[in-house]
């Protein structure tokens, strides 16, 4: 009985750690953006040549170029929050996570990095100091064409977008 007590006292004690700090997590906001959409600048298969000039072509390479992505940031002034880049589970046409891979450089404010759809990566850490923060993303995407099924006269797109976590 003794020992049953200590157990109920150990997992009282583990919620009542876990209920008293949490994550708050939203999306942010980024219409101020320079850019709604972006298109790809060049998009090649594996051999460097024009997709539309490599019948054979097992991969799609699309290189968007430097994106400039503003984010309303004015509801977290001065708390400590991570900022996370967020590629969508579900891409219509997509048959496997694993087929499509992001990756982008950054102009230093941000972390460099890469992800799967489905992804959520951390690309920011810090203290909250503005009402927007601006940076600069150099995107590309790679595709593996056979895990891409889409309805005639569809394209493949996708809308990634930016979540901010605070711990309260």
């Amino acid at each position: 009985m003794k020992n049953k007590k200590k157990l109920y006292i150990w997992i009282l004690i583990g919620l009542a750690n876990t209920t008293s700090a949490y994550a708050h997590t939203a999306r942010l906001d980024d219409s101020a953006s320079a850019r709604s959409t972006v298109e790809a600048r060049t998009v090649t298969s594996e051999t460097g040549m024009p997709l539309a000039e490599s019948p054979s072509a097992e991969f799609v390479y699309s290189n968007f170029g430097w994106v400039q992505y503003r984010l309303t940031t004015s509801a977290y002034k001065g708390k400590s929050a991570k900022i996370y880049y967020v590629i969508p589970n579900s891409i219509e046409g997509l048959q496997r996570p694993h087929a499509l891979l992001v990756s982008w450089k950054t102009n230093g404010q941000f972390m460099d990095g890469e992800g799967h759809a489905g992804d959520r990566i951390l690309v920011w850490s810090g203290t909250v100091t503005d009402d927007w923060m601006q940076t600069d993303f150099d995107l590309k995407m790679q595709l593996e064409l056979d895990q891409v099924r889409l309805a005639e006269g569809k394209s493949f797109e996708f809308e990634s977008y930016f979540e901010i976590e605070i711990n309260e």
